[in-house]
């Protein structure tokens, strides 16, 4: 019988609810039938579900590889709870009668196999050591070459259309500009530009929030905000525009995280033949949260993780529309350290964290000696404070730069939550979703020598720079402070 134990399931579950109902099926007596064959690498079971038939589930596994699962339920959601609950029906070492490998499932695996394969051989590097993407046939490169062209169009239009705006005023004749911001989000998005759509749409969202405020404080930051949304937008048409000009002749993308912004779509491959990797590294989740954008509808379940390597934050991503959330398996936290041969990440401006994908990582449990590293690579409160207020100050960036922050004792006098580092220096927090409150509680407790993780801010009402922090990381692990 294969051993299996929660821990080995969790990271395969697409999200904790997953996880969770998967052990309620499997508590619950839900399979009336398991079977498995002789050499164990294939499991199966019939599962009660919502409906009248029982669903078919399996789970076929290989060395070294996670386990394909698959179930004839109409969850969107990979491996849906009726797969993980299978597996924690090994994990529980129920009976399982021995049966044959049904002929569909070989002939599935055998597909797998070959499509692996291939991979690796399109993965397989030349003698110097750098992967290589696939060149683009003659059309794909003409293809290429239309499409910067279509940009540099999409770009004139949209700088006449915020020129013409700025003269009117942000708030003069706002409805009567509706239709033709209609017009230019769908002609940026028939541009290749959904970068400047998106801020666009960001823009447009603001200006009109702030058209109906009542409350005189709210209708100032959202003025605010779409001004800051202005800088971006005629920051990316003037830099983007001299970009594309400088690559009259390019026919693939290049390393410029100028090419992101317009709205460039970069393949696993392409980032690694540009070298855009991080070899044999092991990294860790220092906080996960989930943001909701009314602007584009659109949720984004963010992690930021650090490498135990040299100390360097990255950003995990993962975009749901509302209009495809239930298709889009949701992110969730994670305690793991997780490792992979290479990690491939985006290009990034000046001082932000770069997006970095975790595909094909494995799941590893966390020793006390990665959490001494990362407070071994956590930086003092004034050089953290230099180096946030230079990353602030690139337009297109991110406009909340994470850090990693010397910890000695928290501190609170007359109402407000300090920081202290070694040296002495101090920095007043800012309070979100709990986070203040739940450095008060640990106030009262020795945290030994430790860092905390968190983001810088710009305060634009009082002109200042904020910092909000998320997480605690000690000596014994991390204590994530948002609620």
């Amino acid at each position: 019988m294969r051993t299996l134990s929660e821990q080995d399931i969790r990271p395969l579950a697409p999200n904790d609810s997953a996880f969770r109902n998967g052990k309620k099926i499997s508590d619950s007596g839900a399979f009336t039938e398991r079977v498995c064959s002789k050499d164990e690498s294939y499991y199966a079971g019939r599962c009660k579900g919502s409906g009248k038939s029982l669903y078919q589930v399996s789970a076929c596994f290989e060395e070294g590889k996670a386990p394909v699962i698959r179930c004839s339920c109409p969850s969107r959601q990979f491996p849906c709870k009726h797969g993980i609950a299978l597996l924690f029906e090994i994990a529980a070492g129920k009976d399982f009668a021995e049966t044959e490998i049904p002929e569909d499932i070989v002939k599935k695996q055998e597909k797998l196999k070959k499509r692996d394969e291939k991979k690796s051989e399109e993965k397989a590097e030349p003698a110097e050591g750098k992967p290589q993407a696939k060149k683009k046939s003659a059309s794909g490169q003409t293809a290429f070459r239309k499409k910067t062209e279509k940009q540099l169009e999409g770009l004139a239009l949209l700088d006449e259309a915020l020129s013409r705006r700025m003269k009117l005023g942000l708030l003069s004749g706002l409805t009567n500009t509706k239709e033709e911001d209609a017009l230019l989000i769908k002609r940026l998005g028939d541009s290749y530009l959904s970068g400047p759509q998106q801020l666009f749409k960001r823009f447009t969202f603001l200006l009109s929030e702030a058209g109906t405020a009542r409350e005189q404080e709210k209708k100032e930051s959202l003025l605010r905000g779409a001004v800051r949304e202005l800088e971006k937008l005629r920051t990316l048409v003037r830099r983007g525009s001299a970009y594309l000009t400088e690559r009259p002749e390019a026919t693939e993308p290049d390393a410029n995280p100028l090419y992101d912004a317009l709205g460039g779509v970069r393949k696993k491959e392409e980032l690694e033949a540009l070298g855009l990797t991080l070899a044999e590294t092991t990294l860790l989740q220092l906080v996960f949260e989930v943001r909701y954008d009314e602007a584009k509808r659109e949720f984004l379940d963010l992690g930021h993780w650090i490498s135990l390597s040299d100390g360097t934050l990255y950003r995990e991503m993962n975009f749901r529309p509302l209009s495809a959330k239930n298709y889009i398996a949701e992110k969730d936290s994670s305690d793991r350290r997780l490792r992979a041969e290479r990690f491939p990440y985006y290009p990034a401006f000046p001082g932000e964290a770069a997006r970095i994908r975790l595909e094909d990582a494995t799941a590893e449990q966390p020793e006390a000696a990665d959490f001494a590293r990362i407070i071994g690579f956590a930086a003092p409160i004034a050089q953290a404070v230099k180096q946030a207020a230079k990353a602030l100050q690139s337009v297109l960036a991110e406009n909340k730069a994470p850090a990693l922050l010397q910890l000695s004792d928290v501190a609170v006098k007359e109402d407000a939550v300090y920081l202290r580092d070694a040296a002495g220096s101090l920095l007043r927090v800012t309070d979100a979703n709990g986070s203040e409150a739940a450095l008060r509680q640990l106030s009262q407790f020795d945290t030994g020598k430790s860092a905390i993780f968190g983001l810088f801010f710009a305060d634009e009402v009082r002109r200042e720079l904020c910092f909000l922090p998320q997480s605690l990381v000690t000596g014994r692990g991390i204590i994530r402070l948002m609620l």
